[in-house]
């Protein structure tokens, strides 16, 4: 990791320590770790050139076959590390996304992998590729120019392929959507970051049995099932694919058929885990929110639920106060969907939110309207 706020000495850590995980779930072995902290990035490589042989050396003692970055690398940057190191280099979206390609099962998942692939690695295939043949001298048997455009043309082949696929597919599902608002259910999107237990709440609130796993994202394409509330309420809820911290916006503009079924919901339940340490709580929260946001989804129509409250039953007396929710002008609760707590609580609360949302806005009128409305 390069560190370039040089006063951060907690928060970095968090972000590693998540990388790691998401490595060691791709069940492989992380030997350590090396941070560099410095203003700003070097153009050659992001970090030092010393740093570079530093790493280079780590590498040789420890037969290390995969170097993975926190910080998205540029394409020069991943290949003159690759030729400087003598082995893989990858970055941080590249590994989320190789997770993701693991996880998925349905070829809308496979089709918008993809297409982020491609949108990342396009510009490194090029520079490659351009490198490769630029030297082959006019022969027979050398590729030279013809080789490197006849990649580019099969790689531009296949986004322009992907990219209508994935339209095609956007457009069926934003008539899915209107579908469904004509039958009259109001929609509860669950979001949150993996692990939060977003599908264990989804199957606790519609008694249905989706696969659940502590593996980050498990869930890749939209679930949905309705609850029946009440004589007058059923609630349409949909599981969505999971956060992770510092998401890249790209990947998430890759994802633009599952942010659909969020941007159309009714209410976002933004879930949150609580057993996390409160610093952790606190960046995730913040991140969360901003991920929502950028969306173009509407304060108004978010709720913050806190989940596992089973595991840590104290942490609700004080955690409003600790994380200063009200502040932030969000209405939130506590549950734990693994032993059926504050479930009915929640269904209320989203009715009650529902109805708030669906009331007139209040009209304050200035005194001088009061008056001209008396006189006339």
């Amino acid at each position: 990791m390069l560190k370039t706020n040089v006063h951060d000495h907690t928060i970095f850590r968090l972000k590693l320590n998540e990388l790691r995980t998401l490595v060691e779930t791709m069940d492989i072995k992380v030997v350590g770790d090396i941070v560099q902290s410095r203003h700003r990035p070097f153009a050659k490589f992001l970090i030092g050139s010393g740093k570079v042989k530093e790493i280079q050396k780590q590498a040789r003692r420890h037969n290390v076959n995969l170097i993975v970055f926190y910080n998205i690398l540029r394409s020069s940057q991943k290949l003159n590390l690759i030729r400087a190191i003598g082995v893989d280099v990858v970055d941080r979206y590249e590994i989320t996304l190789e997770i993701f390609d693991r996880m998925a099962s349905d070829t809308l998942s496979q089709l918008q992998i993809e297409a982020a692939r491609l949108q990342k690695l396009a510009p490194y295939f090029k520079l490659e590729a351009n490198l490769r043949y630029h030297n082959d001298r006019p022969f027979f048997r050398s590729m030279g120019e013809y080789a490197f455009h006849s990649q580019m043309r099969e790689l531009t082949r296949r986004q322009a392929s992907n990219k209508r696929e994935i339209q095609k597919l956007l457009n069926e599902k934003r008539q899915r959507i209107s579908q469904r608002r004509r039958l009259g259910f109001p929609t509860i999107c669950v979001a949150g970051y993996y692990n939060s237990g977003k599908t264990s709440l989804f199957n606790a609130l519609t008694g249905d049995d989706k696969l659940v796993s502590d593996k980050p994202f498990t869930t890749l394409s939209s679930k949905y099932q309705r609850r029946f509330v009440d004589y007058e309420t059923t609630f349409l809820f949909i599981d969505t694919i999971g956060f992770v911290i510092d998401l890249d916006p790209r990947l998430i503009k890759s994802f633009e058929i599952n942010l659909e079924d969020l941007r159309s919901a009714d209410m976002v339940i933004f879930l949150m885990d609580v057993t996390d340490p409160l610093l952790t709580i606190r960046i995730k929260l913040a991140e969360g929110i901003r991920l929502l946001r950028a969306m173009d989804i509407p304060r108004k129509k978010i709720i913050i639920v806190f989940n596992k409250i089973d595991l840590q039953p104290d942490t609700a007396d004080n955690l409003g106060e600790e994380l200063q929710l009200d502040r932030m002008g969000f209405p939130w609760t506590l549950v734990s969907a693994k032993e059926r707590t504050n479930l009915n609580d929640l269904l209320m609360f989203l009715k009650a939110q529902l109805t708030r949302l669906a009331e007139p806005p209040e009209v304050i009128q200035t005194e001088e309207e009061l008056k001209a409305v008396e006189q006339s």
